[in-house]
């Protein structure tokens, strides 16, 4: 629903939150935006209509700000200029999704692709 950097923003939102959108979608509508989601991910296709639809699926099943609802969250204190600082990145460059390494636990695994977040610096 707009630039590349809102695009991302939004599959970093549903690559983080994929367990939760799972319960408020309805089975079969639901079931169907999130398959069209990955597939165009996958694939490598421009996923604006997909997250499109996910975005009205959720509207309808009662969530109140959707997928859009949720941009311009960033980590507190963080900007390139930090040095050396290991976080984890979507392994596929194409969303925002963040996470921090934790002592003994496996970088997590993107919800889109399943494939497990990439390593790379501040």
């Amino acid at each position: 629903m707009g630039s590349e950097r809102d695009t991302a923003a939004e599959l970093a939102y549903v690559c983080e939150q994929m367990d939760a959108l799972r319960t408020v979608l309805p089975e079969r509508d639901g079931a169907a935006a999130l398959r069209d989601l990955r597939e165009a991910v996958r694939d490598g296709e421009d996923p604006a209509r997909a997250l499109e639809a996910l975005h009205t699926a959720l509207l309808e099943a009662g969530d109140h700000i959707g997928i859009y609802g949720n941009r311009g969250i960033r980590p507190a204190g963080i900007s390139r200029d930090d040095a050396e600082e290991t976080v984890y990145l979507c392994p596929a460059l194409r969303c925002s999704r963040y996470a921090w390494p934790e002592a003994g636990i496996a970088p997590p695994r993107c919800a889109l692709t399943d494939q497990p977040l990439r390593e790379d610096e501040l």
